[in-house]
């Protein structure tokens, strides 16, 4: 590895010296290629300017992403790299992540909502992947004491083991946040488990009677008019706000062609 940051206080111990340097140029890839694809697109927007079009094609950047992180997988995995290059293939495949990520609502929609209301996803989708990178970094990193040494390894088997039941639970509760950041941090996964499940979710509708089912409802409908709106001013501060959407014309069943109507005045219906 290359101390490229031995400049930087505390580097060398918490991230050099830990071997978590790959992973802290993953994030850095990661973070830079989001705000430049955001940046990018923004003032394209703004500016008119087209799609890239590649024969005819508009090609979404989430496709060069998706390559990016097959190819940087693959090497990785291919030949364990254990010099520089192997900090090159952690930074192609945040890059790679970046880009995949900017555009989770297509993957999640199967349509182009970048610039709609479902697009917010696509933000919600990266800053969970970015801060659970960033957990990861920082409690795998050395704080002056070995864990190995001060607690057996039997418990720390129980503890990782409980850990990940109340993960699970939170998970099928929908309560997904909880479950993710309490894979890495101890106790948070238990809040998600307690807690009432959300109505989508699978442990509302195989265990929830109907009177608890209408009353996950109704905290779900009172949580998202409190929350909602910041949330979302959040998300559009980072990646932009959603494009208004114009309100849908009538449809073709509702307006009948002239010649149908012509044709309905010359030969009307008999009784």
């Amino acid at each position: 590895m290359t101390d490229f940051f031995q400049f930087v206080p505390g580097y060398d111990h918490y991230v050099y010296d830990a071997g978590r340097e790959p992973l802290f140029f993953l994030l850095l890839a990661f973070l830079l290629t989001f705000v430049a694809v955001r940046a990018y697109t923004r003032v394209g927007r703004l500016r008119g300017w087209g799609s890239g079009l590649v024969g005819g094609v508009h090609v979404h950047h989430l496709v060069p992403g998706i390559l990016a992180c097959l190819v940087a997988g693959t090497a990785i995995i291919a030949f364990d790299p254990r010099d520089g290059s192997m900090l090159f293939l952690s930074s192609l495949f945040g890059v790679g992540s970046a880009l995949t990520l900017d555009e989770f609502a297509l993957i999640l929609h199967l349509e182009d909502v970048y610039w709609t209301d479902e697009g917010r996803s696509s933000i919600e989708a990266t800053l969970m992947a970015l801060t659970f990178g960033v957990l990861i970094l920082v409690t795998t990193a050395p704080v002056g004491t070995d864990p190995s040494k001060d607690i057996p390894h039997a418990v720390i088997g129980i503890v990782v083991a409980v850990n990940l039941c109340f993960a699970l639970v939170a998970f099928l509760k929908g309560k997904t946040k909880l479950g993710v950041f309490g894979l890495v941090i101890p106790g948070i996964a238990i809040v998600g488990a307690v807690r009432l499940a959300r109505p989508t979710s699978l442990w509302a509708r195989r265990f929830y009677s109907p009177a608890k089912l209408d009353r996950s409802h109704s905290r779900a409908s009172l949580r998202h008019e409190r929350y909602a709106h910041q949330r979302h001013r959040v998300y559009d501060t980072i990646g932009g706000a959603p494009t208004p959407q114009a309100r849908p014309g009538p449809s073709h069943l509702d307006v009948l062609p002239t010649d149908v109507v012509n044709a309905a005045d010359r030969w009307p219906v008999s009784e």
